[in-house]
């Protein structure tokens, strides 16, 4: 039996996310780079900073917000 490997997740907040009008999400992706690659992508589309940590909860990244124009 093949065990999987732990997930890498990613965490986008929103800056008013405690203050009830904001949004979190989190995703969990098997594949390292792979969670780097839509965190930038998410980023970069929404404005929000991403968070990348391993299932430890360890930081791997944290992707600055995108300046949205």
């Amino acid at each position: 039996m093949s065990k999987k490997p732990p997930p890498i997740l990613v965490h986008v907040e929103s800056p008013t996310a405690f203050s009830g009008k904001g949004s979190i999400i989190i995703l969990e992706l098997m594949d390292e780079a792979a969670a780097l690659k839509v965190a930038r992508k998410i980023a970069d589309e929404t404005g929000r900073r991403v968070t990348v940590r391993n299932a430890d909860r360890a930081l791997i990244a944290t992707i600055s917000a995108a300046k949205i124009q």
